[in-house]
C-alpha cells in the first residue's frame, strides 16, 4: 500500500518547498575553495550519509497498524553536524557527519506546525517559523523558548506576511523570506528589524522560493527553483 494515501502528519507542511535539491553534499562556496558552513540536504544526501529515518506505526483506513519511515520536514546541515526535523516529530534530530544520531532539539508545545528552522551555533539557539506566517521563536539547545518575535502586516517594512524560509548569518542575524513583498527582511537575535534587500537582477516575474547561507547568502527562486542568487550579509549581489 502507497504510506502516503494514509498518512497525516501534525507537522507535515509544505516539504515541497522547504525540503529542497540543496546540490552536493558538503558543496563549496560561491567565492572560495573552503567547504560551505550550511547547506539545505536532500534525501540523497541524507543516504549518502546512512542517516536512517525514524519510524512509527499508524492506522490506515483498513483499520490496521502499518510501521512506516517517516520523511524529513527540513534537513540542514551546519559545519560537521546535521539537524533534521521529521514528520510527525516535536523534536529536531541532531547526526554528526558520520550519520550517527547524537542528540534531540525538543519543540515547546506552544509551536504547534513548524514551517522552517535555522540554527545560530555561535550564540546556541534556534530560529523556528511556524506556520502562523510571520512568527519567530528563538530557542536554546535545550528547547526552552527564550523569545518570540514578529509582526503580522504589509505596510511597513518591519512588518512579515507569509514567512517561506529563514537563515541564519555569521553575525547571528535572522533573515527571513517575506512571500507578500517577495523579498528578505532581516532581523538582530533579539527580533529588532535592521533593514531589507532583495536581488538587484531578480525580475517581476520571477518568485523566491527558499533562502540558505551564513557568510554569504543563497536565494533560490523561479519556476523551477533553478535560479540562484548569491549575495553578502548586506543584501549586496556578489559576482
Amino acid at each position: 500500500m502507497e504510506r502516503r494515501s494514509f498518512l497525516k502528519s501534525s507537522v507535515s507542511v509544505c516539504a515541497a518547498s522547504t525540503f529542497l535539491s540543496a546540490g552536493p553534499l558538503w558543496a563549496d562556496t560561491h567565492d572560495s575553495n573552503e567547504v560551505s558552513y550550511t547547506q539545505r540536504l536532500t534525501g540523497s544526501d541524507l543516504n549518502s550519509l546512512h542517516i536512517n529515518p525514524p519510524s512509527s506505526l499508524l492506522e490506515n483506513p483498513q483499520n490496521t497498524l502499518v510501521k512506516v519511515q517517516l520523511k524529513p520536514i527540513v534537513a540542514r546541515r551546519y559545519s560537521s553536524n546535521v539537524y533534521i526535523l521529521f514528520e510527525l516529530s516535536k523534536h529536531i534530530s541532531v547526526y554528526d557527519n558520520l550519520g550517527e544520531k547524537i542528540s534531540e532539539i525538543p519543540f515547546p508545545n506552544a509551536l504547534g506546525h513548524i514551517k522552517d528552522f535555522a540554527i545560530d551555533e555561535r550564540h546556541q539557539r534556534i530560529f523556528v517559523a511556524s506556520r502562523n506566517a510571520y512568527s519567530i521563536h528563538v530557542l536554546d539547545f535545550s528547547g526552552q523558548l527564550i523569545n518570540t518575535f514578529g509582526n503580522y502586516g504589509i505596510e511597513l517594512p518591519h512588518q512579515v506576511s507569509g514567512i517561506k524560509s529563514i537563515t541564519s548569518d555569521n553575525r547571528g542575524f535572522l533573515h527571513i523570506l517575506n512571500s507578500y513583498t517577495n523579498d528578505v527582511k532581516v532581523f538582530d537575535g533579539q527580533g529588532v528589524y535592521q533593514f531589507s534587500y532583495r536581488p538587484k537582477s531578480l525580475t517581476k516575474n520571477t518568485t523566491l522560493s527558499s533562502i540558505d547561507g551564513y557568510q554569504t547568502i543563497r536565494l533560490s527562486g523561479g519556476k523551477f527553483k533553478d535560479i540562484v542568487y548569491t549575495l553578502n550579509v548586506d543584501g549586496k549581489t556578489i559576482g
